[in-house]
Order: structure tokens, then sequence, then C-alpha cells
């Protein structure tokens, strides 16, 4: 037998290989955890050495060229700009914490006897050597760094200030306020080069209107523009969210990557924002990567309208937007366009239109045309396990059977509107996390093995929801149900689109999907998700199934299931011939309690993950 030995260039296998698999081995690698601790000296006989250097010269190789350090590790530095830069060695290499976004932190040792991984004590050095990280920068800080780097004095590659609004040491935004001023008077070719090295992440808090005013660009040569690596802004005052002057910041403080936090104060009225200002390259710019609207306080209703996304496929540079839709606003307009009366109990001042089928094609056309989004996650503003339209609110109970032909014609709509993102021929679009609702129908994924581009998928709510009426022969006793006539009862039925993505799509040979992610309410849905598994399982194209636990309580279900499968496989497999194409069965919970229990299955089949989420 011969023995081929293989070199891996190192930058090819950079390209290609998965990220987030080699992201989750170093973030064990890196944990130091208890049950890690009792077998600290067994390390090195139960992984394979040629493993621990192979992960570290991959770090070593590209933690300074692609700034990786700082993902994984907390890099607190309270000292000022001087003090650095008179003593670059400002940092305790052997005291560096974990960043993990959990509670729990831990401490990380290099080259200790007993350490997991080791990195050269050069590239630590080299790193820390060339990189500054601050906590913190003031008006004189940033004319200092300005006029070293105008004379070529920088010792930096790369300055990062992580700056948070503070009310005990002063307004944080102010001082931005006063940069961005101090810069409008500057040449902005000197400025722009000093923001390719100045790394600014700052969260803004407004609680009024933003102070900066846009300056004249006199010659071309005054510098109006602000850049920041990363940009948040929390906006928790009703009053800056009634028209377009909140997003004005964007005109003059451009980031790279984008977090709008709406409202986070319950009013009686909702609060509106007009988000096309955020989604208009020709305000936040060109340099944007990533767009986030986040709305964590459901009771506020912040959402992005349709018609403020038409401009998104002019951005060139955007790979990923999180936004929230008024799934239901959006349904009740639509009703009303083919005719019928609106829902009432979702109209509202806010997301109305009289062209939303014209606007929601835009949208869905922007999105698609896109040559930059690789990652597009759409939530809604409304959370519940059930169809939020109850027919005796929505209708006159007189005429039953005009409430169906309302909900089930302008649901028909709905999701023939999303139709093209699913089955478009080739987009940019490699993951798409959707909030479904019970609003999208088989025909919206009836062409999606037309789609080429799409590896990721997350659907949730994706039972499609549809009225019917059922004949009762005479009075019910249902309340619930009973229309009033005495003749016959609504019923509201599901359709199962995970039973049809697992017979039709994740089965055929044609799918690019590989990987497909479920979030589970109900334990009945374990049991049915497990049967669609072990029905297609030889003829599944995917990689990976990971399933979500928001109720800690059906993990146990789960691993009853789980057990069941890998049993039913290893009966069902007539000869060793037959190939699984899945690999993976990833688990993310938030409860550890879980964790030792869904680690010790045993499966011939899968590589078992478990990622725990905390609170």
């Amino acid at each position: 037998m011969s023995t081929y030995k293989i070199k891996i260039d190192n930058k090819i296998f950079q390209d290609l290989i998965d990220f987030e698999i080699l992201r989750s081995i170093i973030n064990y690698l890196l944990t130091s955890k208890k049950n890690k601790k009792k077998n600290s000296t067994n390390n090195s006989n139960t992984i394979s050495k040629k493993w621990y250097n192979f992960i570290s010269l991959t770090i070593s190789n590209n933690i300074i060229n692609n700034n990786f350090f700082e993902h994984w590790l907390k890099i607190n530095n309270n000292k000022s700009f001087i003090e650095n830069y008179n003593n670059q060695n400002q940092y305790d290499k052997n005291n560096l914490i974990f960043n993990n976004k959990g509670r729990k932190q831990y401490k990380i040792s290099f080259n200790k006897e007993f350490s997991i991984i080791k990195i050269k004590e050069s590239i630590i050095n080299d790193y820390f050597k060339f990189n500054l990280f601050l906590n913190n920068i003031t008006i004189y800080v940033f004319k200092e760094i300005k006029y070293k780097f105008e004379n070529n004095q920088l010792l930096y590659n790369r300055i990062v200030v992580n700056m948070d609004t503070n009310y005990g040491e002063g307004n944080k935004d102010e001082i931005l306020f006063k940069i961005h001023k101090y810069v409008s008077n500057e040449n902005s070719e000197i400025i722009l080069n000093l923001f390719k090295i100045l790394e600014l992440n700052h969260d803004f808090m407004i609680t009024h209107l933003p102070g900066s005013e846009e300056v004249e660009d006199e010659g071309n040569k005054k510098c109006t523009e602000f850049h920041l690596n990363n940009l948040s802004i929390c906006c928790f005052d009703r009053c800056v969210g009634e028209d377009r002057k909140t997003l004005k910041i964007f005109k003059n403080f451009k980031g790279k990557n984008i977090i709008y936090d709406g409202p986070n104060v319950t009013y009686d009225i909702t609060t509106y924002i007009d988000y096309s200002v955020l989604f208009d390259p020709d305000t936040s710019g060109q340099q944007v990567e990533s767009i986030k609207v986040k709305n964590e306080y459901e009771d506020c209703a912040n959402f992005v309208e349709a018609r403020h996304l038409i401009k998104v496929n002019q951005f060139e540079n955007l790979h990923s937007i999180k936004i929230p839709l008024n799934s239901f606003q959006i349904l009740s307009n639509l009703s009303e366009e083919l005719g019928f009366d609106g829902f009432d109990c979702f109209k509202s001042d806010f997301g109305y239109s009289d062209n939303m089928k014209s606007e929601l094609n835009q949208m869905i056309n922007s999105f698609i045309t896109s040559k930059s989004i690789k990652n597009l996650k759409i939530t809604s503003i409304i959370s519940t396990e059930d169809s939020p339209i109850e027919y005796h609110t929505s209708c006159d109970e007189s005429n039953i059977q005009t409430f169906i032909n309302n909900i089930n014609e302008s649901k028909e709509s709905f999701s023939n509107s999303f139709k093209p993102l699913f089955s478009e021929l080739n987009t940019s679009i490699e993951r798409i996390e959707f909030d479904c609702m019970g609003l999208l129908n088989i025909n919206t994924f009836s062409k999606l093995l037309n789609n080429k581009s799409i590896k990721y998928l997350y659907l949730y709510d994706s039972d499609f929801i549809f009225y019917s009426l059922k004949p009762t022969g005479g009075d019910s006793d249902d309340d619930d149900d009973d229309d009033g006539d005495g003749g016959s009862a609504v019923l509201q039925e599901t359709i199962s689109i995970n039973q049809y993505l697992f017979e039709n799509i994740f089965s055929s040979p044609l799918t690019s999907i590989r990987h497909y992610k479920i979030n589970f309410k109900e334990s009945k849905q374990l049991k049915f998700i497990f049967n669609l598994i072990l029905n297609n399982i030889f003829k599944l194209q995917l990689y990976s199934l990971i399933f979500v636990f928001n109720d800690n309580e059906l993990i146990g279900e789960f691993v009853k299931e789980f057990r069941n499968l890998i049993n039913n496989i290893s009966t069902q497999q007539q000869q060793k011939s037959n190939n699984i194409n899945l690999k993976e069965i990833k688990i993310e919970m938030y409860d550890e309690n879980y964790f030792q229990e869904l680690n010790n299955i045993n499966s011939p089949y899968f590589k078992t993950v478990i990622k725990n989420y905390q609170y």
C-alpha cells in the first residue's frame, strides 16, 4: 500500500474551510471548562498532537492578517493612548479572557505546561505591538493620533476603540460630535485614510435629536463623513422616531456594521421610524456591510416596511440584513387590495399602504437582484403559537364564508410574493432565516430546486395555516367554532411545510441546501420530524440538521427520539453500501444541565454538536 503525503497550502485551506466549523473547534480548545481541568494531563493523549499543531499553526498564520484575535479574546485596556504609546507591551498575555457572549468567562493560558493550544510568543507580541485597543477616545487623543499619522510617526497598524455611552464620565456621544466637527474642517483624504487604521465602535443612546448638522463641502476638500466600524443606535424616546430626522445621523456617521435598536419603552401609540434612509446607500454609504434592526421589545412594535427596502440592491458591500416585518399588517393591506376588508385588529397608521403588493414585489426583487447580500434574516413583530387572526374578531359573523375567502386569498397573495426569494435561479443569498408565521404555503417553496445559491435554510412557525368551513348538521355547543348559524363551523387547519421539504426538496439530488434549522415548540413536532428523517434517511442531501429548543423540557423527548432514530436506521440498513449524507445533528439550547445527557448519545452515523446559549 502506497503512502501519500499531502502538503496543504494554508491560504488555500483558509479559503475552502467552513469557518463556522473551525471556530467551533477553536472555541472548544480555548475554553478551559471544569471537565477539561480534571483531565488536563491527558489532553495530549486524547487529541492528536498533530491536530494541536495544525490548529495552532492555523491560528498563528491568520491572527495578524485577519484580525481574529479579538474575536476570541476579550481585550480590556483602560490605559490612555499616551501610556500605551510609551509602553507597547501593555497586555498581560496570561490573563486574557475568552470572549463568549454568555455570563461565564474563562481565562486563557498560552504556552503553559498543559495549554491545549500553543501559539508562538512572537505572534502574540507582534499582534499587540501593532494592534492597539482602547476603551475611550477624546478630541485631544484624536488630534494626537492624526498628528502622528500625518507625520508618519504612528507605531500601530490598527487602533480599535470600543466606546459605550457612559453618563458617569460625560456623554461620549458628544465626544464624537466634537470629533466630527473637527474633522469637518480637515482634508478629507487624510481623514479617510486615517479611518482605515482607526476603527471606532460606538453605541449611541439618543435621548434627543442629533445636534450634528451637515457641513458645507468647500471645494471637495473638507470631510463631512465620520467613519466607524460598528455603529449602534439605541432610540428609547418616542419623539425621536416620529419622522426621518432620527436617521439623519447616518448622513454624517458612516458605519460598516450598523445596528438600530428601536424604542424599549411601551407607548400607547406605536413608534414609527422611516427606515428608508437607513437602507439607502446614498445616505448610509457604500461602506456598509451589515444592517440589523432589532425588535427585542415586542410591545413597541418596531418594524421595517417593504417600501423601506427597495434600494438594498444598490449597496455594493452589504452582505447581511436582519429585519423585523409586520407580516399581518402586510396581510391586512393585501386583503383590502383584493377587495376584502382589512383586519382591524392589526391595522394601524404605520405600515399601511394602498400599493402593498407592488411594494412587496419591489422589496423581494431588490433582495434577489442584489449582488452582495449573502445572509438574510426576516423576523416578525408578532410571536404566537397560533394564528392571531380569529374570525369572530375579524369579520361579520353573519357571513363566515366571506371571512374564509378573505383570509385564504390574502395569505395566498402574501405567499406568492415571497416565492421568487426561494425559487430564483442564481442569487447572491446563501443563508435565509424566515419567520413564516403560518403564512407561507407549499407553493412558495415549489420551485426551490431551481435555486442553486441557498445553502442554509432556517424556517420557524413554518406550518401553513388555512381556514375551512365544516358543516355541523345542527347547533354546536362549541362557542369558539360555531358561526352562530347552527349549520357550520370554522376550522383552522395546517399543512406541514417540513413534510414537503423533506420529501420533495431535501431528498432531491438537485437541491443546493445543505443545512436546515428547525425550532421546536411542541413535543409532537419532534416525533413527526424524526419520522421524516427516518423515512428519507438514505435520500437526504442535507449535511446537517440543527434543532433549536426554547423549552428545555422538550430535550428529554428529543433524546428519546434521537436514540430511536439511530436504532431504526440500524435495522433498516440492509447493506453497508447505503450512503447517508446527513453527517451532523446540532442542538442549540439554553440549559447546560442537559449537556451531559445529550453528549452521551453514541451515534455511528452522525456527529452530535451541542451549542449552549446563556441567558
